[in-house]
C-alpha cells in the first residue's frame, strides 16, 4: 500500500512536469490524451504491479463480496453522489469563510463546445473513476483489510485525499473517499464507487462549462436549487438505507488484535509513507 501510493504521487509529479516541461498543455487534444496517460499509469497500472505482491488484485478485490442486488446498487449511488454535492457545499462554504484553504479550481479546459466537453468528461471523468477506484477502493482498501474494515477505509481515504492538492482539494477528496470506501465496503463491488466517482467528476466539468455560459445571477440561483434537491435526495436515501440495516457505517476488525494505536506505529514506521507525505506538501505547495 505505502509503496504504491509513494510510487503513484512520483509517477504522477514526474508525468505532470513532462507535460508542461513539453508544452504538451497548449494543444487541447493531446492535453486530454496526456491527462488520461497519467492516470492510467500513475493508478491503474502500478495499482496493478504493487497487488502482485499482495496475491494479485483479485485477491484484493475479492475481500470484499458482492452481496447487493441491482436496486440496492442504485439506492447508494443516489446516496453517494448527493453526500459528494453536499460535502462540496460545505467545503465551498468553507473556503469562502477560510480563503487560505485555497480555492478548488476543476477547470482543465475554458471550452465550452459539445466535443471538448465530451474530451473532458473522458480525461477528468471516466478515466479517474475507472483508474482510481481500481487502485485505492480496490487495491489499497483490499491490502488493508487484514487490519479491520475501518482502518482500511479511514486510510485508504487518507491517502486519496492527500494526492488532491492543496488544503480545500485534500478535504473534499478525503470526505469522498470516505464515502467511496463505504459503498464499496457495502456494496462488496467497485461499480457503484466508480458510478458515484464519476458522476461527481462529470459534473463538476460539465457545470464548470455551463457556467460560463450563463448569466451569473441565473446561475446561482440554479445552484442553489441545485443544492437543496442534493441534500434532500441525500436525507431520503440515507434513512432508506439505514432502515435496512446495511451497515454502511460499521465496520468489522476482521479478526486483527492490534489497537489502533499500534496500527497507526506501524504506518509511521514505513519509509515509503513519510516519501509519500513528503511529494503530497510538495504538490499542495504547488497548487
Amino acid at each position: 500500500m505505502f509503496i504504491f501510493s509513494a510510487a503513484a504521487i512520483a509517477v504522477n509529479l514526474l508525468l505532470s512536469m513532462v507535460v508542461y516541461l513539453f508544452s504538451l498543455q497548449k494543444n487541447f487534444i493531446t492535453y486530454m490524451i496526456s491527462l488520461i496517460m497519467i492516470t492510467v499509469t500513475s493508478m491503474l497500472c502500478l495499482s496493478w504491479i504493487c497487488a502482485k505482491f499482495c496475491g494479485g488484485m483479485k485477491g484484493c478485490i475479492g475481500k470484499y463480496e458482492p452481496k447487493l442486488s441491482f436496486s440496492d446498487n442504485a439506492l447508494l449511488v443516489v446516496f453517494g453522489f448527493g453526500s459528494c454535492m453536499t460535502v462540496n457545499l460545505i467545503v465551498s462554504i468553507l473556503v469562502a469563510l477560510f480563503p487560505f484553504m485555497g480555492g478548488a479550481n476543476s477547470d482543465i479546459s475554458d471550452r465550452t463546445d459539445s466535443y471538448s466537453i465530451m474530451l473532458m468528461i473522458l480525461a477528468a471523468a471516466v478515466s479517474p473513476a475507472l483508474c482510481e477506484e481500481t487502485a485505492f477502493r480496490g487495491f489499497a482498501m483490499g491490502s488493508l483489510a487484514d487490519f479491520g474494515q475501518g482502518f482500511a477505509v479511514v486510510l485508504s481515504s487518507l491517502v486519496f485525499g492527500m494526492m488532491h492538492g492543496n488544503l480545500s482539494g485534500i478535504l473534499f477528496a478525503f470526505s469522498v473517499g470516505l464515502v467511496l470506501a463505504c459503498i464499496r465496503k457495502t456494496a462488496g463491488s467497485l461499480v457503484p464507487s466508480a458510478l458515484v466517482h464519476f458522476l461527481n467528476n462529470a459534473f463538476s466539468v460539465w457545470m464548470s462549462a455551463f457556467s460560463k455560459s450563463m448569466n451569473e445571477e441565473v446561475y446561482a440561483e440554479i445552484i442553489l436549487l441545485f443544492y437543496v434537491v442534493m441534500l434532500l435526495m441525500t436525507l431520503v436515501s440515507g434513512i432508506i438505507i439505514y432502515k435496512r440495516k446495511w451497515g454502511l457505517f460499521e465496520f468489522s476488525d476482521n479478526g486483527c488484535t492490534l489497537s489502533t494505536g499500534e496500527k497507526v506505529k506501524l504506518v509511521l514506521k514505513s519509509p515509503f509513507w513519510w516519501v509519500f507525505a513528503v511529494l503530497a506538501f510538495i504538490i499542495g505547495i504547488a497548487a
